[in-house]
């Protein structure tokens, strides 16, 4: 396999001149990225002091066959102006490093608050294809890591060994297999044990179970981030990370103790608080605690760059994907669209993927809108900004002003430009806090020690995620619908 691979780079590097084969050289490498700043960033607020070419790879072919690479750059950055990357309507970190070809942990020099003159260093990388014999700009291509297997495999005591025997007589039914239904439903119940089981014994051990949103997405990344931050600096605090379909299946998980913390966006809480919406039919759950705001999310509203759709009355007859069924991005569509006059019915198809899926659906033209509440920038829409573009939908002034008067936990919020690749406009929107949350149950001095983690500086320092610096005890009790626990709130309240 390897010898493949070799091979086929080999030949696609035959269709590039020798002389050319390792891209732009440091002078028009240093260029392109100054363009960046000034047209992807902001005009005016980073000079270039040192800048250094670090060498090149081959990438596979492009969607056109074309040859292509990554450069990597190491470059030291000065700021000519303050900027305030704490505040939740500025310009976020994230599209600082997309907009270089960094990783958010390639940035050293980022603050909540940045003074003219500070330095910020970056690891870069720009992409190119091989195009009318030159190499042209192309956008970078990310892929994800595969979470590792889980370490701790231990022998089963003999009653889980009958058990697990007596199940694998009921699924082993010969060269015929098992008919759909009777799949689905050992399937579903076998996934739910699992889970069952696996947090019943890390619990027995005092590892808490910290439940996030679906993989690839900013609560997921976050949780990672949050679970590696606590593990550093709490080492006492047992913890694992649970991906789940987002908000809405968290705070069911908290209610039912299958999770001891959750990412909950604050809407979606004082819904769950109050027996709304969504858990109408299972009542109240009157026993959510709340450690702090995170960061804002933001209703996104996106468009093929090139479509017909002007407004959020236009959807009407289209395709649109509205999030998840047990996610916050589903109950924020269907109450933008309320705001707006219009009913999922008004659909020829209201599909509800996860976030990635429906991305990949409107690059393909099987999808003419998605609906998405997340933190911007959120990289899935920066990177199909970059390679197809993307139009971002604004809300009515007036629905705007309805949603957040009717909607304990909603604020206007607009959407920077250049938060993404080619948006030149700010867009005005609907924003919900995304929220720590625990249950009433919760020891004090546990929930004092991880708000400290995420609260105290120490995450700031060790998590990797950009979000992190809009993480802070000013911004801590801002958008909070629900009771604060009382181990946070001395965290909170500490000067």
């Amino acid at each position: 396999m390897r010898r493949l691979v070799w091979t086929a780079l080999a030949v696609a590097a035959l269709a590039v001149p020798l002389g050319c084969a390792r891209g732009p050289d440091e002078t028009a490498l240093r260029k392109e990225v100054e363009e960046k700043l000034t047209k992807q960033v902001r005009a005016g607020l980073f000079e270039v002091a040192t800048f250094r070419r670090k060498g090149s790879s081959p990438l596979p072919a492009g969607e056109t066959g074309a040859s292509r690479l990554v450069v990597y750059y190491s470059a030291g950055l000065r700021f000519k102006q303050d900027v305030d990357f704490a505040g939740w309507d500025k310009m976020s970190p994230k599209s600082l490093a997309f907009a270089l070809g960094a990783t958010e942990k390639g940035l050293f020099g980022v603050k909540q608050q940045n003074k003219s003159g500070d330095p910020l260093h970056v690891y870069g990388t720009s992409t190119y294809e091989w195009t009318n014999g030159a190499w042209q700009g192309a956008a970078s291509a990310t892929s994800g890591v595969s979470p590792a297997p889980d370490p701790n495999n231990t022998a089963p005591p003999s009653r889980s060994k009958q058990l697990i025997d007596r199940l694998a007589a009921m699924v082993n039914v010969g060269p015929v297999g098992l008919d759909p239904q009777r799949d689905a439903i050992i399937s579903d119940e076998l996934d739910r044990a699992t889970g069952n089981i696996t947090r019943r014994l890390e619990r027995r051990q005092q590892v808490y179970t910290v439940a996030s949103g679906p993989a690839g997405g900013e609560y997921a990344h976050f949780g990672d981030a949050l679970v590696e931050a606590v593990r550093k600096q709490r080492p006492e605090l047992g913890i694992r990370h649970l991906q789940t379909q987002g908000s809405v299946e968290n705070a069911r998980l908290l209610a039912g103790g299958d999770a001891d913390y959750a990412i909950v966006q604050a809407d979606i809480a004082a819904q769950a608080l109050a027996g709304q919406g969504p858990f109408a039919q299972g009542g109240p759950i009157t026993t959510l605690r709340a450690l702090g705001s995170l960061f804002p999310e933001a209703v996104h509203l996106v468009v093929p760059p090139d479509s017909p759709i002007k407004a959020v009355e236009d959807l009407r007859g289209k395709r649109v994907d509205i999030g998840g069924p047990q996610s916050g991005t589903r109950v924020s569509a269907l109450m933008v669209l309320a705001a707006h006059g219009i009913a999922v019915a008004d659909f020829p198809e209201a599909s509800q993927g996860p976030p990635e899926r429906a991305v990949r659906r409107l690059a393909a033209g099987q999808l003419d809108a998605l609906f998405l509440t997340i933190s911007p920038p959120a990289r899935p829409l920066q990177e199909l900004a970059a390679r197809r573009g993307l139009r971002l939908l604004a809300l009515r002034p007036e629905a705007v002003t309805r949603l957040v008067g009717e909607r304990t936990g909603l604020v206007a919020m607009t959407i920077p430009s250049n938060t993404y690749p080619g948006q030149s406009e700010p867009t005005a929107t609907v924003a919900t806090a995304a929220l720590v949350v625990t249950t009433a149950e919760a020891p004090d001095g546990e929930v004092e020690k991880l708000a400290d983690a995420i609260y105290g500086g120490a995450l700031l320092a060790t998590a990797g995620s950009a979000e992190a610096v809009k993480v802070s005890k000013d911004s801590a009790l801002r958008g909070i619908t629900i009771p604060v626990h009382p181990g946070a709130t001395r965290v909170l309240t500490k000067r």
